[in-house]
């Protein structure tokens, strides 16, 4: 059984994302955390929520931190 305690850091995690590019639909938001992830990945049933937390994490630090435009 999947420990229950992950849930309210990924869904806190998952928040803090989102309220940085609300325009997202939620599916967009996750399938791109997942492929900042594990990139040649074809769909987001698989990933494990450890990979999908390091993804949104990622995914957060873009968002906050974009790279200069040329």
């Amino acid at each position: 059984m999947r420990d229950p305690a992950r849930i309210d850091g990924m869904l806190q995690l998952l928040g803090e994302v989102w309220r940085q590019d609300p325009d997202l639909r939620l599916g967009q938001l996750i399938f791109n955390a997942a492929r900042i992830r594990e990139p040649n990945l074809a769909d987001v049933f698989s990933i494990e929520d450890a990979a999908l937390r390091k993804g949104l994490v990622r995914y957060l630090e873009q968002l906050r931190d974009p790279a200069p435009k040329e």
